[in-house]
């Protein structure tokens, strides 16, 4: 049910010109004119004419008088109608703007800092930080359309934004009817006549949960649920747009927890880092993609990974041991490896590095070995 519409371009009634011109109204609305004017008006008042057949001058002055009456009538009742267009056109065109406005401040905001795993705005550079819920802004409420709709029990009251006037709002936002509060938000960025993002709220009115198409396709491809402080604690990510949600980040208190990936888009979770008092400590990888996390890599801290524990034959026990040194975290150089050949528990070869390169063994069971 829609309670409010752009104002309708001026026409005046059939009836009223035909009165106020003084011919006679054709059919019921004639007649209903006629009853609703009485005797007095134009229509159906007589008058003497003379022997050729013309209106006394004072009759012909009156009538005169009469349609200039009617003209500025009409004129005014016009001029006040493009002066309706012109306020609304300008309220319009302010509202492009500062859609503009908005898109530029957010591009700007995405490039400065971008989010785990996708590009939401940030608070702080910190790769660690949670993400904090956009600041949206406050609209003026005479741009927007107002319409009921009834979803099951819930009435809802929608406003609508079509700046652009194509048919295809660019802003969708709902209330509960009768409690006015905020329900959700929707949004077309791209103006391509499909929302790409889906703002949900806290009873408090803040954003509760946020849903991305960040590439346009049509299809969401992240996820991210904030807290009643306006830190996310929960992202979830679509990277490579296949439909797979292949990324999680989750957040405590502001700053990241623990991260998981799945790498070769096979459904499964191949990837876990962990963190502990704003740093990495411990990254579990399966890189057989044989469902179980075989190395175990811990970080000491200054986030350089100092050693690595695998299990190499998938038992659930580690049996090699590598450790780790250097100065660049991105490339750690092999100083030392331990094995347990037989699984006892024991190291029966230990291989030293350097540069990389193995230099010398130690070796305490040679059955083993040869």
């Amino acid at each position: 049910m829609r309670i409010r519409s752009p104002a309708a371009p001026f026409s005046t009634p059939v009836w009223l010109l035909a009165a106020l011109l003084g011919g006679a109204p054709a059919g019921s609305a004639g007649a209903a004119s006629a009853a609703a004017f009485g005797p007095s008006v134009p229509f159906a008042a007589t008058e003497r004419r003379g022997d050729d057949g013309s209106l006394p001058v004072r009759s012909q002055q009156g009538s005169a008088r009469s349609e200039e009456i009617l003209e500025a009538e009409i004129e005014g009742e016009l001029w006040r109608q493009r002066a309706l267009e012109d306020e609304i056109e300008a309220e319009l065109r302010r509202q492009e703007e500062l859609l503009e406005q908005i898109r530029r401040e957010e591009k700007l905001a995405r490039s400065g800092a971008a989010a785990a795993g996708g590009a939401e705005p940030r608070a702080s550079v910190d790769p660690l930080a949670a993400p904090r819920a956009p600041v949206e802004r406050d609209l003026p409420e005479s741009i927007f359309e107002r319409e009921l709709h009834r979803v099951g029990e819930q009435e809802l009251l929608v406003k609508l934004l079509d700046a652009d006037r194509d048919g295809n709002p660019e802003i969708r936002i709902e209330h509960d009817a009768r409690s006015g509060a905020l329900l959700a938000r929707l949004e077309d960025t791209d103006y391509d006549g499909r929302f790409d993002t889906v703002n949900a709220y806290h009873g408090s009115g803040g954003i509760a949960s946020r849903e991305q198409d960040t590439n346009h396709d049509g299809m969401p491809d992240r996820w991210t649920e904030y807290g009643a402080d306006g830190r996310a604690t929960r992202v979830v990510v679509d990277r490579d747009f296949d439909g797979v949600r292949d990324g999680l980040f989750r957040y405590a208190n502001g700053w990241l927890t623990d991260e998981e990936h799945d790498t070769n888009n096979d459904g499964s979770i191949d990837r876990r880092v962990e963190y502990e008092g704003r740093r990495r400590a411990i990254e579990l990888e399966d890189r057989d993609f044989s469902g179980g996390m075989e190395i175990r890599t811990f970080y000491d801290l200054s986030g350089f990974p100092e050693r690595a524990e695998i299990d190499a034959n998938e038992d659930g026990r580690s049996d090699v041991w590598e450790y780790y040194e250097g100065d660049d975290p991105a490339r750690p150089v092999l100083a030392r490896k331990e094995e347990d050949l037989n699984g006892d528990g024991d190291v029966e070869v230990t291989s030293y590095y350097r540069e990389g390169r193995l230099v010398r063994q130690e070796i305490t069971d040679t059955d083993l070995v040869y």
